[in-house]
């Protein structure tokens, strides 16, 4: 009988033994599969969102044209999520029916672009390199292109591909540039929003400066969007809005220099004559289609350089920065008169902000 007893003990235990062992089976199991289970939709929820962030890019390509053999494009980011541009194809064509390329180059670029921001001079700056066979080319332009006809395709990191014909827009659309579009824009995209002061002899970048109260000149590089030679007029303002509504700076338009690097203007503060004898801004003329000389004119689809630096128009004073003695953020745009060459009505047009640090 006891020998009887203690098999029963053993089988027992044996049998609780199994029992504990296929409870750590199934709570094992059930971990894996919670675990691949959490991985899988993991993985989905990441596929889905790189889906929908590759769905919410977009381009709108404004302009695109080869001035001086340089491609100048410009584009805007209407999608809802930042891109990154990572390659150019680049294509030639011998004429406008885009059928039959020349050749076609591959370019290696880094370039992010935010929801809203609009790109201007893509391809002018020394941000590709070229893909040869096994290798790539030191930084460069797009540059040297003996053609008038292209097309240029943009592929982002999220294989998105975007393209454009070259000259953008096609030439179904009307001369005086795209629809919603701007005829003028500030072409800021290589520090060609610029100042120059006091005892300087040259142009120094503006988008971060200290305010100063000696004769100040700015000069702001614009694009003419349209096909048409575009004649500024002397109303044209610049305007420096700072804190509150309603604090505006306004610089109006002063005459070119003779030669287009500005060194004839400078310096504006030769201790000879300030502040005794300090002259007045150079006047615009009223009428600069009359005036000799295309230093007026911003030619279809090229740029130019207007200068300002007057408190009114055609004025003897010289305008000064909104006064501060701490950091202060500013939006600068401009109000610009003009006409057509060849066509008396005047118009305007604003351009685009763009933003200021005085006293960085």
């Amino acid at each position: 009988m006891i020998k009887l007893r203690s098999r029963k003990g053993v089988s027992g235990a044996i049998s609780a033994m199994f029992v504990i062992a296929i409870f750590f089976f199934c709570l094992v199991a059930t971990f894996v599969i919670t675990a691949y289970t959490n991985s899988y939709n993991q993985t989905v929820n990441e596929r889905s969102r790189m889906d929908w962030d590759r769905a919410s890019e977009h381009l709108t390509f404004r302009t695109a044209i080869v001035n001086s053999q340089v491609l100048n494009a410009s584009f805007l980011n209407d999608g809802r999520v930042t891109l990154r541009i990572v390659q150019v194809w680049l294509s030639e064509f011998p004429n406008n029916t885009y059928s039959g390329a020349n050749w076609q180059l591959q370019f290696w670029t880094s370039r992010y672009v935010s929801s809203g921001e609009t790109v201007n001079s893509f391809g002018s700056s020394p941000n590709f390199k070229r893909v040869n066979l096994g290798s790539l080319s030191p930084l460069t332009t797009l540059s040297n292109l003996t053609s008038s006809y292209y097309k240029m395709k943009l592929v982002t990191e999220r294989g998105n591909t975007f393209e454009c014909q070259v000259p953008w827009p096609p030439s179904s659309v009307s001369e005086e540039g795209t629809i919603g579009g701007y005829v003028l824009q500030i072409d800021n995209d290589n520090d060609n929003f610029q100042y120059a002061y006091g005892t300087l002899t040259s142009w120094t970048r503006a988008f971060a400066k200290a305010t100063t109260v000696e004769p100040t000149m700015y000069r702001i590089l614009l694009r003419n969007t349209t096909k048409r030679d575009i004649v500024i007029l002397s109303s044209t303002i610049m305007l420096q809005m700072y804190g509150a509504i309603g604090n505006v700076v306004l610089w109006y338009i002063v005459d070119p220099p003779n030669d287009q690097s500005g060194q004839s203007y400078l310096p504006l503060n030769p201790t000879l004559w300030w502040p005794k004898d300090s002259p007045s801004p150079p006047v615009y003329p009223v009428n600069p289609s009359t005036s000799p000389g295309s230093k007026y004119v911003v030619p279809g689809g090229g740029q130019q350089y207007v200068y300002f630096a007057a408190t009114t128009e055609r004025g003897s004073g010289w305008q000064k920065d909104p006064s501060s003695s701490s950091k202060q953020y500013v939006l600068v745009s401009c109000v610009l008169y003009f006409n057509y060459v060849g066509d008396p009505e005047i118009r305007t047009v604003p351009t685009p902000a763009i933003v200021q640090v005085l006293n960085p």
